[in-house]
């Protein structure tokens, strides 16, 4: 099989032709690693590439699958990880200066999980410097290019990730996302991006942000690729205090159920309203009204807390930024970028503990009001962002005609509401803007532990929709 058709293959399908002997997990490595040689020094997905130990280990993968002792559907898989999550031997800078040097003992609980089923490390990922914010540039790495317009932003903070997986440099990647940053750069990048319930899945050895909104999940191209990379991560961990101890199901199993009498919920008060441009808010119609003709029963719902959901999100995210990085900050000033350098200045200087405990006990009270919505409701959906990736240059969304700075306040109303809750949250193409030919996405939001119930909608429209999923970015 040629590499060109390895390189765009779904980790599912990899999965099935590693499984029956069409394809062993050498071939797949080798053609990656050569894929990431020539595409690579574009799009800057990967900063550092494990090529010996990758190819080590798929080696011994291949051995084992032959041997008839696979370990499952991800076994002989190389993924990406973001470089704010720990790998051991293998540095782990955290997209910053600081800790150019810093080389981790031990794996993230989700890395090891993802290697105990059989997963291979191929590399660690660009991102944003201290996952700090929703754009692509890092003065330690340098600045990462969308894969399907080399003059525009990934989205930060997974900005490699999510590059990395769309230009075809791995069929899977590990994200964080604190506001944004798995949903953000997916849709930017036009591929699947999952953030799971909080507790799901392990922060163990993964750099903080915001504790308590910080997730990590899988970024890859299909719906089914998402479940079963979310089955390799998930579960709990008694060394993180954010973990649950609720049982894994099987992720996948609702996958082709359809979503006939599927109450489907639309809701702008969410979001407060927020505008969205015309092309965006076209193409999320079409896709309400593909979810009709697949017989799933739309509803709209009223919600009059939104604003409120962004006032607590603007209290508790600096006050628990700040609680990570003051004793940094002080110690290495000179060492952040001016952007990072401000947000955390900012953050230092709101940091309020009465407003906190205030702002977390009204989080409390709304994240109830939001689940109350699932009275009515099975899934939300709404758009993933107002606008498609800005240009690398200038950083103005454009939205119906008017440049706005492409900022956490832009992306807040879509995506960070979501980390408040920590409701799982999927979002998936759904389509490309007309002139710029850039992607468009959908967001599927669930119940807490509902993963499944979001797959199996966004699995379903997935299916329905191939003609979205036809092109790839242009590379060569």
């Amino acid at each position: 099989m040629s590499g060109e058709k390895i390189f765009w293959m779904h980790v599912h399908e990899l999965s099935e032709q590693i499984g029956n002997g069409d394809l062993s997990p050498v071939d797949v490595v080798e053609a990656l690693l050569q894929r990431i040689d020539s595409i690579n020094p574009k799009i800057l997905g990967f900063i550092e590439v494990t090529a010996d130990t990758a190819l080590a280990e798929a080696r011994q993968a291949q051995d084992e699958i032959r041997a008839g002792r696979s370990l499952g559907p991800l076994h002989g898989i190389p993924f990406g990880v973001k470089d704010i999550i720990d790998t051991a031997n293998v540095r782990t800078t955290r997209g910053s200066v600081i800790f150019k040097n810093r080389v981790p003992a031990e794996d993230a609980d989700c890395v090891a999980r993802l290697k105990r089923s059989g997963a291979i490390l191929l590399g660690k990922c660009h991102t944003q410097e201290f996952a700090s914010g929703p754009l692509s540039h890092n003065d330690f790495l340098g600045t990462a290019h969308n894969p399907w317009d080399l003059a525009r932003i990934t989205g930060g903070s997974s900005t490699g990730s999510a590059a990395s997986v769309a230009a075809g440099l791995c069929p899977a990647a590990l994200g964080t996302d604190t506001g944004s940053s798995i949903r953000g750069p997916s849709a930017l990048c036009g591929i699947v991006g999952m953030k799971p319930t909080h507790g799901r899945v392990s922060l163990r050895g993964v750099c903080p942000n915001c504790l308590s909104y910080d997730h990590v999940g899988p970024m890859v191209r299909s719906v089914r690729d998402a479940a079963l990379l979310l089955q390799g991560m998930a579960g709990y961990d008694p060394a993180d205090p954010y973990s649950r101890d609720v049982p894994v199901p099987d992720f996948s199993a609702r996958l082709g159920a359809g979503v006939k009498d599927l109450r489907v919920g639309l809701c702008p008060g969410l979001s407060d309203n927020f505008e969205a441009d015309a092309e965006v808010a076209g193409a999320f119609e079409r896709a309400v009204d593909v979810f009709r003709k697949l017989n799933a029963r739309v509803n709209s719902l009223p919600f009059d807390a939104g604003a409120r959901l962004l006032h607590v999100n603007q209290v508790v995210i600096p006050c628990e930024f700040a609680e990570f990085h003051r004793p940094l900050y002080k110690e290495h000033p000179q060492n952040y970028s001016e952007y990072t350098r401000k947000r955390v200045e900012e953050s230092l200087t709101r940091a309020d503990l009465d407003e906190y405990i205030r702002a977390q006990r009204e989080r409390e009270i709304l994240r109830r009001k939001v689940l109350a919505l699932f009275e009515q409701t099975d899934i939300l959906l709404m758009p993933a962002l107002p606008c498609i990736a800005p240009r690398i240059d200038d950083l103005k969304a454009i939205i119906n005609g008017k440049g706005i700075e492409y900022s956490l306040s832009l992306t807040q109303p879509f995506l960070t509401l979501h980390n408040l809750t920590g409701f799982p949250a999927l979002v998936v193409p759904m389509g490309s803007s007309k002139k710029e030919k850039m992607p468009l996405s959908l967001q599927i939001i669930g119940k807490p532990w509902e993963e499944a119930e979001v797959f199996r909608a966004a699995y379903a429209y997935e299916e329905a929709t191939p003609e979205l999923r036809t092109q790839h970015p242009e590379l060569e």
